[in-house]
């Protein structure tokens, strides 16, 4: 018998300061762990996204240094992926 999994659509990208900070914190008791941190519906603004996460860009200054982001488009949705590998890379 062949067993079925359903997933929810993956949430929007946290849009408050607050909201990333707690992220960023989380993300920093699991070091290395992949984490969906949300999706966005344009593949160009999930890469911006991810580009400004691995940056520390306006928006995202509490990742930057000693964080790794990807866009990966699955089953049409742009989500972003997010992890925290330390500070020293």
């Amino acid at each position: 018998m062949t067993t079925l999994r359903f997933e929810k659509a993956a949430p929007l990208i946290p849009f408050s300061d607050e909201a990333r900070s707690e992220v960023a914190e989380a993300l920093k008791l699991v070091p290395g762990r992949w984490a969906l941190l949300g999706r966005r519906k344009v593949a160009g603004s999930a890469r911006q996204d991810a580009y400004s996460v691995r940056n520390g860009k306006p928006g995202w200054a509490m990742f930057g240094t000693g964080f790794e982001a990807e866009m990966r488009t699955l089953f049409g949705e742009h989500r972003i992926y997010v992890r925290y590998v330390g500070a020293a890379q």
